[in-house]
């Protein structure tokens, strides 16, 4: 039986296969990827297979550059930067979540910019969570009881279903202050977007702001109050150019 952890990454993994851009690709993939890491897996096989991404992807990327062929690329580029997260994270505390609303709340509203009434955190691509080295988190879901608010329940029963979620959200309030979350941005077109780590960057990193309209998190739930957080800027890039290394736009990325 399964830990938690390792039932919340099996659910993502299962989801990327219903999007229908990574669906569509993964066949090619999966021969690209089988290739690069050979008969025999070895983690070191694994961690390497990071720098082969950008051309395990271009192998079927499709010329134009319409707003929908751009949009399906960009979202097959994040369920395959998800997938090799959780992959290379089986056994560990590490989730990578592509769908936001798996993430749980006291994160989502962590990671949230406030302007006004308009409350926006769709830039949080992926968001991996390392979470405790605690019993409820590791062991076999089955052997787990918790008690919330509205009483005693467990994670999983005789008959197999789960109260994952309910789970999740007793278990975020009370540990909060003990995850470590991780923002990783995925976009496929590197000319229009270097600018976006160093902004977002910025944006995570302020103590405050000079318009009193703009916050990021809530009082309950605020970046400070987490053990450790960082952010990431993944792109293929989708344009053949080298940069040279003190140009405008790596210059941007390497202060993201």
């Amino acid at each position: 039986m399964m830990n938690l952890i390792e039932s919340l990454r099996k659910r993502t993994i299962d989801q990327l296969f219903k999007v229908e851009s990574f669906e569509k690709h993964w066949e090619r993939w999966q021969v690209e990827i089988e290739n690069k890491l050979g008969d025999e897996i070895t983690a070191e096989k694994l961690i390497d297979l990071g720098d082969h991404l950008s051309e395990i992807f271009q192998t079927t990327t499709e010329p134009g550059r319409s707003q929908d062929t751009l949009s399906g690329g960009g979202t097959a580029w994040e369920c395959l930067i998800t997938w090799y997260i959780n992959m290379c994270s089986i056994g560990s505390r590490v989730v990578a979540f592509k769908k936001m609303s798996e993430v749980p709340e006291p994160v989502r509203r962590a990671i949230t910019v406030n302007y006004v009434n308009f409350k926006c955190n769709t830039e949080s691509d992926i968001t991996v969570i390392v979470f405790p080295d605690r019993d409820e988190y590791t062991r076999p879901i089955n052997d787990i009881e918790l008690t919330d608010s509205k009483g005693r329940f467990k994670i999983s029963n005789s008959k197999g279903l789960t109260n994952k979620k309910r789970a999740l959200d007793f278990l975020s309030n009370r540990d909060y202050e003990s995850y470590e979350v991780g923002i990783v941005q995925c976009k496929t077109n590197w000319n229009d977007n270097s600018q976006i780590p160093m902004m977002w960057s910025m944006i995570y990193n302020a103590n405050s702001f000079r318009d009193p309209n703009i916050s990021l998190g809530d009082a309950s739930y605020s970046l400070d109050r987490i053990n450790r957080f960082s952010y990431s800027f993944v792109t293929v890039p989708s344009n053949k150019n080298e940069f040279k290394s003190d140009s405008v736009a790596v210059r941007r990325v390497i202060l993201g």
